[in-house]
């Protein structure tokens, strides 16, 4: 027996750091749990926490203490209690139990089986049961097994119903309707198992492990007694795919677990795990393997797992620090360290011990080229050829080389120097043009491809040399591995991996776990297109597929990382002349690692056999949290959360990769990595959908997401009825508003129809005063001197002052009359009512007025103008007057849009003068406020200041009714 598993990785959860003890039995549910039956109730595991399900350890549960579980189909678990009948758990949650009213006698329920017809079997402390309409129904007398202890039940892969019950072996043929007894004698608490081939075995607790039955019947007792394994007390027996046994044993024997490896039918070697490995207890009883291969071996003081490792160490292989691989002639990989004592590296050899790896080896006389330190040999079988390296190169030792065939040679020993072996000599060495040449490989064309330590390549075809560099797209640091694949070109670096494509330009590899293509030394493509890289983190593996399209499309590759759990017993070595990943013909992929040489079999699978399931935890808001139920609702006012979720995977769930969205948030998927915590922030009111997807290690996704929809709940200011009802307020609002300001704007132009009413009244007093009063003057003159009767003497001269008068007085109204109208007429012409301004006053000789008009002038009403007029002005006489000015322009344009603009290179105005409104700024401003125009006013000292005043055309010429003083002006004027 050999202590420890080989190829194993172990983990042990104990009883002090939160497993269970007085573990019984172990099922694994659809979603990849795996549920435990203990002494103190039922136990679920995800690969990280336990927890104990309430729903079958409360007030209800008729007892703690479980021995059987059996879980026939999802969402059913059957539970076998130790003195207190059965339990039915669907769903999870509802317990149903069966005791003494329902069929089932008091005592250990001790196994859980279905038969041929789909019938559920239970054995019991007084023998067998069925489950029928119900019930646990007895046995008829006619199917002729007794009414004794029910040990085991199990239904072979060909129908075939086996049962120990009292102390031997029953069976029902497949279609049978009665046992039938074998005659083979068993102890109490014995079990049964199939093996892959078919066989039965039976571990009985007095005389150990052996087959009792194979495809074609029952063995005979002679070949039991053959092949029996006293030693394997097991208290349970698993096979494996690969027909090995797994056994728990019994305390009464060795106690811990066994596994046994057999070569046909023989049992070839046996290895334990007990507490010295690292076992929590020698008391081991249930054994199980989960849908990711992983092995369970539950003890009465916790639960360890045993999962495969892919990689193996050749613990029998060179010992010192320095491990080189090397290929003969023949293309067969053999392995070598310091004192250059090849190993043989084939299948068939493995499992010999060191001398006899070195003893097939040096029966090989086919050659094989090696390396010393400062030198080349040539190995057949025992005889050896050293071979110096020539010239100023003796004594040194290679940075790299290649051996294409048993009679050439090719190393990078100094300077930019490669020298070529060739049928006993050295030729003349190629000048590779750059120093430090730090690998090389076949270009698969005859040719040869050497990497430098400055990240560049070259390419060499017996007469040309190309270089590659960052120019070409390759930056990956040193170079460390290459490797011509076809087409491809794969070139590893320091700092990672790059792919060309014919002559294409390189491409890098991107992974998403750092680091994990750095440091490169061996470069593998099997012949499943499997990328194989033994690097600084230790063995990875990618589909070459996969490699290219994030060479050539960036996208971020997830690579399968093996490491120390997965067997690497450490990581590549970091310096030597040749690569330390090579693929022997047999499929074995052999590694030079810093701890030594170690294999990893790429004909067998090395991958998760299915995807994990995931789950969706607690949702986390504000300092609340509870299970994410779909249709779950969320409080008003909650706009920031967080959702949990996890991936059942038993294996190493550290390294579940996952996928999620959100509704109504995410686009497309978000990769999380291996983080098991979705984050939203800033949401709303409604109804959402999480969904969540995971992978494996080895990439395997899951086809259909795990989805979860909840509610956010709105606050009454997020309905839809009290945002309905703002809207109508800020209408209303709005409409309130505007309706001011109409009344605001009638009363000002009510008040400004005031003004000009009261100025026409003045006028039309005016031309009473003068024109009418006069006039009528003259008529009652004219009519005294006409009723005299006759003339008397100065008649005529009084008729002529009379007529004088009369004359004079309507001159005098003419004048003003025809005075109103030139203004009215004068203003009209914007430009020259505005020069006028100009040149009312006496101006200096050097001050200038210069007007330009643009446009075809428009009318304008009456009203509007005036304004316009006086704020021009305004801004003329400021010139004047205050500005010192030299010049002064103003600009009238006339369009869409009517502008004036004043300016001179006065004296000008600091910003707060303007501000405050000096020199009538403020009276322009309210006349400007009155029509509807924008002013705007310029200054600076010293630069002058303009005056700039705009208004839309259409307000200028829009039409109002005549009001009652303009009718009475034009009947004045008619």
């Amino acid at each position: 027996m050999h202590a420890g598993f080989s190829g194993y990785h172990h983990t042990a959860w104990r009883a002090g750091q939160g497993a269970p003890g007085d573990i019984w039995d172990i099922q694994q549910d659809e979603t990849g749990r795996l549920w435990l039956a203990t002494g103190s109730g039922l136990y679920t595991f995800d690969g990280q926490r336990f927890e104990r399900q309430e729903s079958v350890a409360g007030a209800g549960a008729p007892s703690l203490n479980m021995i059987t579980l059996f879980a026939d189909r999802p969402g059913s678990m059957w539970i076998g209690y130790y003195h207190a009948g059965i339990g039915h758990l669907t769903g999870g949650r509802t317990l149903k139990t069966y005791q003494r009213g329902e069929g089932v006698p008091p005592g250990v329920v001790s196994s859980f089986a279905y038969d041929d017809q789909g019938v559920l079997w239970a054995a019991v402390e007084q023998g067998l049961r069925r489950f029928r309409n119900g019930r646990w129904e007895k046995l008829p007398a006619s199917m002729g097994v007794p009414e004794r202890r029910g040990h085991w039940l199990l239904k072979d892969s060909r129908g075939t119903f086996w049962a120990l019950v009292g102390q031997q072996v029953w069976y029902i043929p497949k279609g049978g309707a009665t046992f039938i007894a074998t005659g083979i004698g068993v102890a109490q608490m014995s079990t049964l198992a199939e093996s892959p081939s078919g066989e039965i075995w039976l571990a009985d607790r007095v005389r150990g492990t052996m087959p009792i039955a194979d495809a074609h019947g029952m063995l005979p007792e002679a070949e039991r007694e053959a092949r029996r394994l006293p030693a394997i007390v097991a208290s349970r027996l698993h096979f494996t795919a690969d027909g090995v046994m797994w056994a728990p044993m019994r305390v009464d024997g060795i106690g811990g677990a066994a596994r046994v490896i057999f070569a046909g039918k023989t049992a070839v070697s046996v290895e334990t795990f007990n507490v010295a490995q690292g076992l929590a207890s020698p008391a081991a009883v249930p054994v199980f393997e989960d849908r990711e291969g992983n092995i369970w071996i539950g003890t009465n003081l916790g639960l360890s797992r045993f999962r495969a490792q892919s990689v193996r160490t050749l613990s029998e292989g060179p010992t010192d620090p320095y491990r080189v691989l090397g290929r003969n002639a023949a293309g067969e990989l053999l392995g070598y360290g310091e004192d250059a004592v090849p190993y043989a590296l084939q299948r068939q050899a493995l499992g010999l011990p060191r001398a006899g790896l070195q003893a097939a080896a040096l029966r090989n006389s086919t050659p094989f080229w090696q390396f010393e330190w400062t030198n080349l040999v040539m190995r057949r079988g025992r005889e050896l050829q050293r071979i110096q390296f020539p010239g100023p190169a003796e004594g040194l030792q290679p940075q790299a080389l290649y051996f294409p065939n048993a009679h050439e040679a090719w190393a990078c020993v100094q300077g930019t120097f490669l020298s070529h072996y060739d049928h006993g000599a050295w030729r003349s060495p190629v000048d590779l043009q750059r120093n430090r040449c730090s690998a090389l490989a076949a270009d698969g064309r005859g040719g040869l491809i050497a990497g430098f330590a400055d990240g560049a390549v070259a390419l060499y075809d017996g007469t040309r040399l190309h270089t590659l560099g960052k120019a070409d797209g390759l930056d990956v640091g040193p170079i460390t591995s290459i490797l011509a694949a076809g087409d491809l070109l794969l070139v590893a670096g320091e700092k990672g991996l790059a792919i060309r494509r014919g002559v294409k330009a390189f491409g890098e590899v991107r992974a998403d776990i750092a680091g994990v293509l750095e440091g490169i030394t061996g470069i593998v493509v099997d012949g499943s297109r499997q990328l194989w890289l033994n690097g600084g983190r230790g063995l990875v593996r990618l589909d070459l597929s996969t490699a290219l399209e994030s060479a050539t499309q960036g996208i971020v590759v997830s690579p399968r990382l093996f490491d120390d759990v997965d067997g690497m017993p450490g990581v590549a070595l970091q310096s030597g002349p040749l690569p330390t990943a090579q693929l022997s013909p047999d499929g074995l992929l052999w590694l030079g690692t810093n701890q030594g040489l170690a294999w990893l079999d790429t004909l067998k699978p090395n991958r998760s056999r299915s995807a994990p399931v995931t789950s969706i935890g607690n949702i986390h808001y504000g300092d609340e949290q509870e299970p994410l139920a779909d249709g779950a609702t969320i409080p008003a006012g909650i706009t920031q959360l967080q959702i949990d979720f996890i991936a059942q995977s038993l294996a190493r769930p550290e390294r579940n990769r996952y996928r999620y969205r959100l509704s109504r948030v995410d686009a497309g998927w978000r990769d999380a990595g291996s983080a098991t915590t979705a984050y939203y922030t800033n949401l709303g009111p409604g109804t959402y959908t999480f969904e969540v997807i995971a992978a494996s290690e080895d990439g395997v996704w899951g086809t259909a997401p795990t989805k979860a929809s909840f509610t956010i709940e709105p606050l009454l200011t997020q309905t839809f009825w009290f945002r309905s009802l703002v809207a109508i307020a800020i209408i209303l609002l709005i409409a309130a508003a505007a309706r001011m300001r109409a009344r605001n704007i009638t009363a000002l132009v009510k008040a400004r129809y005031e003004e000009r009413l009261h100025e026409r009244e003045r006028i039309a007093r005016d031309l009473h005063d003068t024109l009418l009063q006069g006039s009528q003057g003259l008529l009652l003159r004219l009519h005294a001197i006409s009723v005299m009767p006759a003339l008397p003497p100065g008649a005529q001269e009084r008729l002529e002052s009379a007529m004088q008068a009369a004359e004079d007085s309507l001159r005098e109204g003419r004048d003003r009359v025809t005075a109103l109208r030139q203004e009215a007429d004068h203003r009209a012409d914007l430009a020259a009512a505005l020069s006028d301004v100009f040149r009312q006053d006496t101006q200096p000789d050097d001050r200038r007025l210069r007007v330009t008009v643009e446009g075809e002038p428009t009318r304008i009403r009456t009203e509007a103008l005036e304004e316009i007029y006086l704020i021009g002005r305004e801004a003329i006489r400021n010139a004047i007057e205050h500005s010192g000015a030299s010049a002064i322009e103003v600009e009238i344009a006339y369009g869409t849009t009517f502008r004036l603009h004043v300016r001179d290179d006065g004296q000008g105005m600091a910003p707060d003068r303007v501000r405050e409104g000096h020199w009538g700024l403020q009276g322009m401003r309210e006349r400007a406020l009155r029509l509807g125009a924008e002013l705007k006013i310029w200054s600076r000292p010293g630069l002058g200041t303009e005056v700039a005043l705009s208004i839309s055309t259409h307000r200028l010429n829009h039409s109002r009714a005549a009001a009652p003083w303009s009718r009475l002006l034009k009947r004045l004027r008619s």
